[in-house]
């Protein structure tokens, strides 16, 4: 019982925390403005909801990153609304090419890219919308704010899971969530 009392106020310290990631860079997908909630159950198709895509810096802050999403094809992305600190965007999430998103200052804490007016067309379907590497990039990858701006891994911390309960997936886990408190 301990144990998962300590579990959940890390969890709870580290969702409150203005403080960034640690060493690495996360993204999730997300239907709420803080971050909370990424699991969306579509019960009646044609109604719309948001996903908002979040980025957790790590200690070397984010000046830009590098992503794609993929989601599927009774899922429809209806509206597009950038973080308007932004200074450059080149693409867009769902685009075949992906998107290069870039800020005018360095970001250090839990900051929104997108906020994607999303229209699924059918119901009750067990599906994702993924996060997946850059093509041109090969990679989920950000510019971190020190000189020359070197380019980091940016690790999904989770994806938005549609109609069903998550597991984890292959990058982010409970155990490497934790390890950020160790440091």
């Amino acid at each position: 019982m301990k144990k998962i009392l300590f579990l959940i106020l890390a969890a709870a310290a580290l969702k409150a925390s203005p403080a960034n990631a640690g060493p690495v860079a996360y993204i999730g997908l997300y239907t709420d403005a803080i971050h909370s909630v990424y699991v969306r159950y579509i019960p009646e198709p044609y109604v719309q909801y948001t996903t908002w895509v979040w980025i957790l810096p790590g200690d070397n802050g984010m000046m830009c990153a590098e992503f794609k999403l993929v989601q599927p094809s009774w899922n429809l992305c209806i509206s597009s609304t950038p973080n308007p600190l932004n200074s450059i965007i080149l693409g867009a999430p769902y685009a075949d090419d992906g998107v290069t998103f870039c800020f005018d200052a360095c970001q250090s804490g839990w900051v929104w890219l997108y906020q994607l007016g999303q229209l699924p067309t059918l119901a009750n379907i067990i599906d994702c919308i993924y996060i997946v590497d850059h093509p041109e990039a090969g990679a989920c990858q950000v510019a971190e704010c020190t000189p020359g701006y070197p380019v980091a891994p940016l690790i999904k911390l989770n994806y938005l899971y549609l109609n069903e309960t998550p597991g984890t997936n292959e990058d982010a886990s409970w155990g490497a969530i934790k390890g950020i408190c160790d440091n």
